[in-house]
């Protein structure tokens, strides 16, 4: 068996994981003040998002326009990437998910930025007028294939950059890998 690290170097390291995460992912206290439910001022932060992102896509004005108190921001991740066999497939996923009757009707409540990437992963980003994404498990029972993480609600910095990095990728990569289709939901 093997003898865990404790030196001081490694619980410096995990110190700073935890600070990271802590960063990234909110705390049940701060949830709290965050976004109860669907509501018309968030409905116009989701337009204005989308104006945002298929206009200049400023990303400061995009964050001049997050509102925590009616909106909030959730990464997906596709829970089955190990069974995926061709990049034509899992991109067929991705269109299918997007695809599904109920996601007209919930349109001007979210939107999403999904890539596939070279090793057959699709990871989402995806922008929501209330707390949580209810409104698209309800509209989408392919969603279920997906997990969600919640990024915020306060927008640290490093939540920022998380955002940063899955909206606009800069170097056409994510998380190491090589993004090979991206879909937009608005």
């Amino acid at each position: 068996m093997e003898k865990l690290d404790t030196s001081p170097g490694e619980e410096a390291i995990k110190d700073k994981a935890r600070e990271f995460m802590s960063g990234l992912v909110s705390s049940a206290a701060e949830v709290s003040d965050a976004a109860t439910t669907s509501t018309a001022e968030g409905a116009e932060v989701v337009k204005a998002w989308k104006d945002n992102f298929t206009g200049s896509k400023d990303v400061d004005k995009f964050w001049e326009i997050y509102d925590d108190k009616t909106t909030s921001i959730w990464t997906m991740v596709y829970d089955e990437a190990d069974s995926n066999e061709t990049l034509e497939d899992t991109i067929a996923i991705v269109a299918d998910l997007l695809d599904q009757s109920g996601m007209a009707d919930i349109q001007k409540d979210c939107f999403a930025v999904i890539h596939t990437l070279e090793s057959l992963e699709i990871e989402g980003l995806w922008f929501f007028n209330g707390p949580n994404p209810e409104i698209l498990f309800g509209a989408n029972e392919e969603t279920s294939w997906f997990s969600f993480s919640q990024l915020g609600p306060e927008a640290t910095d490093l939540v920022k950059s998380a955002v940063l990095q899955r909206m606009m990728p800069s170097d056409g990569r994510l998380n190491g890998k090589d993004i090979k289709d991206t879909k937009i939901f608005l």
